[in-house]
């Protein structure tokens, strides 16, 4: 009997990773079936759903991997849920086998609790997605859900770990960020006890965030920005300007401000003798200086015009808003004593409720064991 299951399993494995195998051998044989299979906006996250329900196929239950996956999507719902009543667009959901699954900020958010509200919404929804789901269980008697409950749990209480990027890591901007150090500390000596490949990158990386925030001179260097600016020749011939050569190297005079109507910050690149070249929007760090590498001149083949191509290299140092980072201004970590104390209590709420119910949830299955 042992044998037979071992030979099932193997068959299994073999079917799904013959599957996987065949879909990205032809893949790129089958670009025309890609606007068919797009699903619209939800496509990317249907496919990676699949992909994900097969890869944990391979080593679980289908059942399992099912109730994995979808206690996942509870949690991202929760995010996206979160993001739209602030206001704040984000992208779909997408999955990454073995890795879990997450959303895109298309925007930052202004201020710590916004961040908080939106990083608490992933564990307060998928917890009660995993409550849904053992209660579903107790009703139907159908023992599984007891167990995609419990990953529910322990996936939720993962994720409140004061660890950045992982969501307790952002709630606890709202709440004190001297809980990061809790969490280099305790995520250090998790990584040491579990030996979790994942923990230990997660920790890795908020390592290295903490030191490049608060350490590191890094932080005070300017980017480069590479772009191209595309000017009629038409204006070159009207002002009485040379075009620029290939090799020509100049720096360009920039002025910043930020207009009235929509509050947005532009930086305005100009060119002496043509005016405005070219204009950088939503951007709210300092331009030091914008130098041009070089120019060429083409026709535009759609429009029959002939253009000139400025190659454009700009010095930026972005402002702290608009870090993805820990590095934020100090207004941005301004948070109300009172909605401190709320968030902490939401917060540590949520911690105890999570471990109650898994100690619930474990005894419920083991007395199934028995």
């Amino acid at each position: 009997m042992a044998n037979r299951d071992n030979r099932n399993s193997g068959m299994k494995k073999t079917w799904w990773g013959g599957l996987i195998a065949l879909l990205i051998g032809f893949g790129g044989k089958l670009k025309f079936l890609l606007p068919i299979l797009k699903l619209g906006k939800a496509g990317g996250t249907i496919w990676t759903m699949l992909l994900s329900i097969g890869a944990y196929a391979l080593f679980y239950p289908w059942t399992f991997a099912l109730g994995l996956v979808v206690m996942m999507l509870i949690h991202e719902m929760g995010h996206v849920w979160a993001a739209r009543r602030k206001g704040l667009p984000v992208s779909a959901p997408s999955f990454i086998p073995f890795l879990g699954a997450l959303i895109m900020m298309r925007k930052m958010p202004a201020d710590a609790v916004t961040e908080a509200y939106i990083a608490y919404g992933g564990p307060f929804v998928g917890t009660i997605g995993a409550v849904l789901c053992l209660v579903v269980g107790v009703v139907t008697g159908y023992k599984p859900l007891y167990s995609i409950a419990q990953v529910g749990f322990l996936l939720n209480l993962f994720n409140l770990l004061p660890i950045h990027p992982l969501d307790g890591g952002r709630i606890v901007t709202a709440i004190s960020r001297w809980l990061w150090v809790v969490g280099l500390v305790g995520g250090l000596v998790l990584v040491i006890v579990t030996f979790s490949p994942l923990l230990l990158l997660i920790w890795l990386l908020f390592a290295w965030e903490l030191w490049s925030a608060f350490l590191s001179d890094r932080r005070k260097k300017p980017r480069k920005i590479h772009v191209e600016a595309f000017v009629p020749e038409s204006r070159w011939e009207e002002a009485g300007v040379w075009i620029p050569a290939e090799s020509h190297q100049r720096v360009l005079p920039h002025i910043q401000y930020c207009r009235v109507e929509d509050r947005e910050h532009v930086c305005s690149v100009v060119y002496p003798g043509i005016g405005q070249v070219f204009q950088f929007e939503g951007v709210k760090g300092r331009f030091e200086e914008v130098r041009m590498n070089g120019a060429d001149r083409f026709m535009d083949h759609d429009t029959g015009q002939p253009l000139v191509r400025l190659r454009l290299e700009a010095q930026y140092i972005p402002s702290p808003e608009e870090d993805p980072s820990l590095r934020k201004s100090a207004e941005y970590y301004q948070v109300p004593g009172r909605t401190r104390f709320v968030y902490g209590v939401a917060y540590f709420g949520l911690i105890l409720a999570l471990v109650l119910l898994m100690g619930v949830t474990h005894r419920m299955i083991s007395g199934f064991d028995l």
